[in-house]
This record gives structure tokens, C-alpha cells and sequence, in this order.
């Protein structure tokens, strides 16, 4: 696959501040929410363009497409949902062309960064229910501390 050139358009974006509410941290968090959605946006759509042109360079007759597959995945910008698509080979074996070019592990449901912040919050915070509560207050969104715990065991194993 060659360099991937894309050409992203923002809409123009129009949103309504009532004038009690107008004071710095209330603008800083909607710059800071308007971000992280048009990220996710932007994410999902890489991700479809990638897939899509793994399709149609991927080599005929070895590979069968078999469908889309929908596919949920947490990151530094929030929850994103995003469709990939699965080919069987010849063998009988199933696989992903997405998930093997970007580095996406078998039912991998976060990235390794998100997993690893959530980790270093919950070592300096000392618990990972208070990794969570810091990860809402910042983020405004946190999976579970039971997920966080998780995430720390399996970062540990490795």
C-alpha cells in the first residue's frame, strides 16, 4: 500500500453559548469535547478509507471477502465504532487485512496508549477506582475500574 493521502472537509460548525454560562473553563470544555468528536470522526473515517483500499489491492482468488464486521474500540479520543472486513483464505483461515496493517490485536477493545495512560492514572493515583474518577474528570467519559484493573494485569504481563 502507498502513501495515503486524504483530504479531510470540516462542516461548518455552528453552536449556541448561553451568555450566564460564558466563562473560560465552560469554553475550554466545549473546545476540548468539539475536538475529541471531530477526532473520533476522523479516526472512523481513516479507518474506512484503509480498509477500503486494502480491499481492492488485496490479491485475488487467495483471499474471499466474507462480509463486514462491526467493531467497537476505546482510545485517547473517546469510543469509536468502525466496520471491518473479513476474508477467509483458501486454508480455511479467517483473518482481518485492517487489524494485520495497523497493529490491532484479536478482540482488542482499546488501544495500547488509552490502556497505558489508564495504568500510569492508577499507579499514580494509587487505587483504580481514583484512576477512573481522575479519567472522567478529565475526559468527561472512563470505562470501569474493574476494566482499568484489567487492562493493568494484561499491560503487567507482558
Amino acid at each position: 500500500m502507498e502513501n495515503l493521502a486524504v483530504t479531510i472537509n470540516l462542516p461548518n460548525l455552528k453552536f449556541n453559548i448561553p451568555e450566564k454560562e460564558i466563562n473560560f473553563h465552560y469554553l475550554e470544555r466545549i473546545i476540548f469535547d468539539l475536538s475529541r468528536k471531530i477526532g473520533q470522526e476522523l479516526l472512523e473515517e481513516l479507518l474506512q478509507i484503509i480498509d477500503d483500499r486494502l480491499m481492492a489491492e488485496r490479491e485475488r482468488g487467495k483471499l474471499s471477502h466474507q462480509g463486514k464486521r462491526l467493531r467497537y474500540m476505546t482510545t485517547l479520543l473517546g469510543d469509536i465504532a468502525f466496520y471491518k472486513r473479513l476474508y477467509r483464505e483458501r486454508s480455511g483461515k479467517w483473518k482481518y487485512l485492517l487489524d494485520e496493517k495497523i497493529g490491532i490485536k484479536k478482540n482488542q477493545r482499546i488501544t495500547e496508549l488509552c490502556e497505558k495512560a489508564e495504568g500510569y492514572l492508577a499507579f499514580i493515583s494509587g487505587s483504580y477506582r481514583n484512576s477512573e474518577d481522575l479519567i472522567q474528570r478529565f475526559y468527561g467519559d472512563s470505562r470501569s475500574f474493574e476494566s482499568i484493573r484489567g487492562g493493568v494485569l494484561r499491560q503487567g504481563k507482558r
